[in-house]
């Protein structure tokens, strides 16, 4: 995230509010260009599909939970691999071995279309649908994967150019071709659910432009590539698990309440494949679209000023500053830092709120039912908590509080999921509840465990309590690693 930092301080040493605006609009497209984009081209598809009289009811809510289910699981999928990743690339860069950056993308490559391709291996085996059509979901699923792969290494580079017009015009293509093949007339004939399974089709070529893109643009960025090494960064899981477990408990932690939730009350089953509840996972949705300030404020504020601040504390600590010059910037570093999370509580909780009065004209306006709006006036809270998590999860590992990001996580998921199971006997009534009082809980317990951090951030600099270990480490995915790149397995 330096990176940014740095792109946004230039625009910002500009007293020009066309400056301001653009340092803005970067910020936005580097955190939530590719996930705008996506979603757009999701709401645009489901939009038109509603206006084919060709499609039918059916029709359409498979394929849109079909491709809800491949994004939810591969964000999932990701987690396992996402936090351990991007710290070995990290150390990659300060090392200044960039071409190993590449083998290391080969590497994740492979690992990820093992575990989704064994993940849908166990979806195929109980699911009735069509073998054509699984296929295509299988199509789907490995390409979406290798998306967030590629995106996880496109933007460690700085490349955010290449990853915005990628996202684009796979989300152009997808919605052009959706509409084409969801006009014909014919397809019942040939296969069940062909109108569903062209749709996926039609999708899933928009995504493969995307990854083309993507792919291409990883040439370009890394133009010294090397092929040794292709699993060194499984080291790294025995070097920081806590990085495991923060990534992927927090992925899990996000859906969780959605998985209990799908056996509750209103629930459906689409095909004896596909577990859902409509009114839930709507409210759900529109609820994540308001954190989108909490994101965009983050980068532009804590990423320029904390940053700077930042920097210096651990200069003084890295080169031999002296006592008071240290506790001088430790302090001025606490203050922006306060200042700024402040801000950044301040605004989406004003952001948060207006949504929340608001929420009865915007549903009306979306000819959304009254009981969305219920539950959606809750998740909105549990998604200004769950922002906030995010975002002092970052820090926490800024810090290197590893331990404490950890723990954030771990009880992020465990609250939402007991919570959920908890409420479930509720009914409707009780949706929405688990997600902001569990979000809301993993929440200040992060803040105050970054407060108390931060009071002590200069003896954790020097002695690094925190990461104290066993005296025999485990060395088990070391000789995975070894071995995988020496045998050459996958």
């Amino acid at each position: 995230m330096a990176g940014i930092g740095f792109r946004l301080q230039k625009l910002f040493q500009e007293d020009y509010f066309s400056s301001r605006l653009k340092a803005f609009a970067f910020a936005g497209l580097v955190t939530s260009g590719p996930w705008l984009i996506i979603i757009t081209s999701i709401a645009c598809i489901q939009w038109l599909t509603s206006s084919l009289t060709q499609v039918s009811l059916e029709e359409r809510e498979l394929f849109n939970i079909a491709v809800s289910y491949c994004f939810i699981f591969s964000q999932v999928l990701l987690g396992l691999q996402q936090l351990i990743v991007t710290r070995y690339v990290a150390d990659l860069f300060y090392e200044k071995q960039f071409s190993y950056a590449f083998s290391t993308c080969i590497g994740m490559s492979k690992i990820t279309l093992a575990i989704a391709i064994m993940a849908w291996g166990l979806f195929a085996w109980f699911s009735p649908l069509p073998f054509l059509y699984k296929l295509a979901l299988l199509t789907l699923f490995i390409t979406i994967n290798l998306i967030w792969v590629l995106f996880l290494f496109l933007s460690a580079a700085k490349n955010y150019q290449a990853v915005a017009y990628s996202f684009a015009a796979g989300g152009i293509t997808a919605i052009a071709l959706v509409y084409t093949l969801g006009q014909n007339t014919w397809s019942g004939a040939w296969m069940d659910h062909s109108t569903s399974f062209l749709l996926i089709v039609g999708f899933t070529m928009g995504m493969l432009i995307t990854l083309f893109g993507l792919f291409m643009a990883m040439l370009v960025t890394f133009p010294i590539r090397e092929t040794k090494n292709q699993y060194q960064f499984l080291s790294y899981y025995d070097k920081y698990p806590s990085l495991f477990w923060t990534g992927f408990l927090y992925n899990m932690g996000i859906w969780v309440c959605n998985w209990v939730i799908w056996f509750g009350e209103g629930n459906a089953t689409l095909v004896d494949t596909f577990i859902y509840n409509r009114v839930y996972d709507t409210a759900i949705f529109w609820s994540y679209l308001t954190i989108i300030p909490t994101l965009i404020i983050f980068v532009v504020s804590v990423e320029t000023r904390f940053y700077e601040r930042y920097r210096v504390f651990y200069g003084y600590i890295n080169e031999g500053g002296t006592l008071q010059q240290i506790k001088r910037a430790k302090s001025s570093m606490r203050i922006v830092l306060r200042q700024e999370m402040e801000r950044l509580i301040r605004s989406q909780g004003i952001v948060t709120l207006l949504l929340i009065l608001t929420a009865g004209y915007l549903f009306t306006a979306l000819s959304l039912e009254p009981l969305i709006l219920n539950i959606f006036r809750l998740t909105t809270i549990g998604a200004f908590s769950n922002g906030m998590v995010l975002v002092i999860t970052l820090l926490l590992l800024y810090f290197e509080d590893r331990r404490g990001a950890m723990y954030t996580s771990i009880l992020f998921f465990c609250c939402n999921l007991f919570l959920s199971v908890l409420f479930l006997p509720m009914g409707v009534q009780g949706y929405g509840l688990s997600f902001s009082i569990g979000s809301t809980i993993a929440f200040l317990y992060s803040i105050i465990r970054l407060i108390v951090f931060l009071q002590d951030v200069d003896y954790h600099a020097f002695c690094r309590p925190h990461d104290l270990s066993l005296k025999l480490p485990n060395r088990s995915f070391t000789r995975l690693a070894a071995l995988l790149d020496k045998k050459k397995i996958l």
